[in-house]
């Protein structure tokens, strides 16, 4: 499916709201840590944008609970200009009974090898490659939203670890595309959560496995 079948114009992909997003990632270096709030000047396909000029060409890890039709042309978008080197998408399982004309059209985008789902509610991207190891954590789905909402960035690889071993559980346990089983996809998650990730760091720090979760503690 292209642009057409859709509401928005051909002409507007691969145009970012480049400016107020730039300002938000002002400072972006190694090992920073930026926290902000937004009133929707930019959403989180403009912070992806802005931080990959920094990064350089990367691949991308998103999250989320939903995506606009839009928005995944901007990822897209992205990979063609190979600013973008590799894709995965993890989002929640009720998005195909959402969304369905939109999951059939990421799926024609992405491909099904690129798609996995999973239950939840979470939002994070990783954004990896040689030289640095990105995350974004947000209120933020991959939608435009004109409302208050949160983000932190981290360039940190342990962070970045953390959340991409959560992302490799579903690409190794799920089948490609979409999984409407409530059962099956919780199945997954849970058999996640209760293991022991021990990640290797120069910095103290205490990982505790807590009912439902894992609870990482840096000190």
């Amino acid at each position: 499916m292209t642009a057409a079948n859709f509401r928005f114009k051909k002409a507007e992909i691969g145009v970012f709201q480049q400016d107020s997003a730039d300002a938000a990632t002002k400072g972006f270096a190694s090992g920073c840590h930026i926290i902000g709030l937004t009133m929707g000047q930019f959403s989180l396909i403009d912070m992806i944008h802005s931080i990959l000029k920094k990064t350089g060409p990367a691949d991308l890890y998103i999250a989320t609970w939903s995506a606009g039709i839009k928005d995944s042309h901007q990822v897209q978008w992205m990979l063609d200009t190979k600013l973008i080197t590799g894709i995965r998408l993890l989002t929640d399982h009720s998005y195909i009974n959402r969304q369905a004309k939109y999951a059939l059209a990421i799926e024609d985008l992405f491909g099904r090898a690129n798609i996995r789902t999973s239950e939840m509610h979470a939002k994070f991207v990783v954004i990896k490659n040689a030289e640095f190891s990105v995350v974004i954590l947000s209120s933020m789905n991959l939608n435009a939203n004109r409302t208050c909402e949160t983000f932190t960035i981290y360039e940190d690889a342990d962070i970045a670890g953390f959340y991409l071993r959560f992302v490799e559980h579903h690409f190794e346990n799920m089948r490609d595309g979409w999984e409407r089983s409530s059962s099956v996809v919780r199945e997954c998650v849970e058999s996640f959560l209760p293991s022991r990730l021990r990640a290797r760091s120069s910095r103290q720090q205490h990982i505790r496995t807590v009912t439902g979760a894992i609870v990482r503690v840096y000190q």
